[in-house]
């Protein structure tokens, strides 16, 4: 963005060059002077153009960057987020890793006590064993003979098939437990490496997120100085505006000064046309055409006056002393200028404009004015020069109201 900055620091250094150019004053009126002065209010209005286009283009630029950083604020919100997900579920991976471990280490507690028991019931049994074979007393002959009675000896038989019993079925039963233990223990150990893996996965899905957080604030702080640069450019371009609109608006009251001293130049003494210049069909079209253009809802008078302005210069010294000489001058005609003129003279100027211009140039004119303007322009002018302390428009000429136009002559 720092592009716009130099591009506006260049349009404002030709911009004043320009200034300082063209603010001279005129010493005298001419037509040279009011064409430059009209090049230049030209020029001035182009420019105030281009800044206005060039302010909506960095204002245009300015916005999408604004959404751009709203989507990446947006983004980092998310990913926030994410990661505070992610971080609340590795809490809970962590929570239930100790559970298990826990698990895992109350399981190697009970897997050792039931070794234990059963190291103990062993070696009880060897103890038994022992005593009973060094006292023969698991020969059957032997317990027979030494017992006193067959009851005697069936109980001694008894009681020595409970113990073998027992000794069975407690060996049996911490084997079997100490089997569900280690089965549990496997089970509780799978459950324990799966929970790992997770956590390592959610470790690394943070790690990630906390990246794509770290380059995406990067993007928005860059977004956001790009918006800094282009607010700067903006508010040089404002200043960079008044000062254009100003200088349109001082060049342009030079203009219209400078076409007024030069109207004042050229009336000079007159006495209005009234015949007796001879034209071709090609000028009376022409002038037919202008009238067309000017005056051709003003009504048979308001036309007929404005073909009395033309031929009324062309008997001035002070004009051309032709049609198409006083028509063409530059900057007297709008409609000329616009190519209106051209327009309705590539259709044909109606008929009751060509009686208008054939009355004008019979020198049956209904006023003497060398100029006109619209009532309302001749107005607004007369206000304005009020309104800056001068003397009225109006008040510094004489003229008449036709229709929509007010036709004068200087004083």
């Amino acid at each position: 963005m720092g592009e716009w900055l130099k591009k506006c620091r260049r349009v404002c250094l030709a911009f004043t060059l320009i200034l300082s150019l063209c603010t001279c004053t005129y010493a005298q009126a001419s037509q040279s002077e009011v064409d430059r002065l009209k090049e230049e209010s030209k020029n001035a209005t182009q420019a105030v153009d281009d800044i206005n286009k060039k302010k909506k283009e960095v204002e245009e630029s300015k916005g999408k960057l604004e959404t751009q950083a709203n989507d990446l604020t947006g983004q980092i919100n998310s990913l926030n987020s994410q990661i505070s997900t992610v971080s609340g579920e590795i809490s809970q991976t962590e929570a239930d890793i100790a559970a298990v471990e826990a698990d895992i280490e109350t399981l190697n507690g009970e897997i050792s006590d039931i070794q234990d028991s059963l190291d103990t019931q062993k070696d009880a049994m060897k103890l038994r064993i022992k005593y009973m074979y060094e006292n023969k007393s698991t020969n059957t002959l032997v317990n027979f003979l030494e017992c006193g009675s067959i009851s005697e000896f069936l109980q001694r038989l008894e009681y020595m098939a409970q113990i073998t019993s027992y000794d069975k079925d407690a060996v049996t039963k911490y084997k079997e437990t100490q089997d569900d233990l280690k089965d549990k223990k496997e089970d509780v150990e799978e459950k324990n490496a799966q929970l790992s893996a997770y956590k390592t996965n959610l470790d690394t899905k943070k790690t990630q997120l906390g990246t794509l957080v770290g380059s995406t604030t990067t993007a928005l702080n860059t977004t956001n100085s790009q918006i800094a640069d282009t607010q700067a450019a903006i508010e040089e371009l404002e200043k960079q505006l008044e000062d254009a609109k100003a200088y349109e608006k001082r060049i342009q009251k030079q203009y219209q000064d400078a076409q007024l001293a030069l109207a004042q130049k050229l009336a000079g003494e007159h006495g209005g046309y009234h015949g007796g210049y001879s034209t071709t069909d090609e000028e009376t079209l022409l002038l037919a055409a202008l009238i067309q253009a000017e005056a051709d809802n003003q009504g048979a008078a308001g036309r007929l006056a404005v073909g009395s302005v033309v031929m009324n210069r062309v008997a001035s010294s002070k004009f051309p002393n032709s049609v198409a000489g006083v028509i063409y001058s530059p900057g007297q005609f709008a409609p000329v200028t616009s190519g209106r003129v051209a327009i309705i003279l590539a259709n044909g100027p109606n008929s009751g404009c060509q009686y208008a211009a054939a009355q004008a140039i019979a020198g049956n004119t209904n006023t003497d004015a060398l100029f006109f303007f619209t009532v309302s322009y001749a107005q607004n002018l007369h206000d304005t020069q009020v309104a800056e302390g001068k003397e009225g428009f109006l008040d510094r000429t004489e003229g008449t109201i036709i229709n929509a136009h007010y036709f004068y002559n200087y004083k």
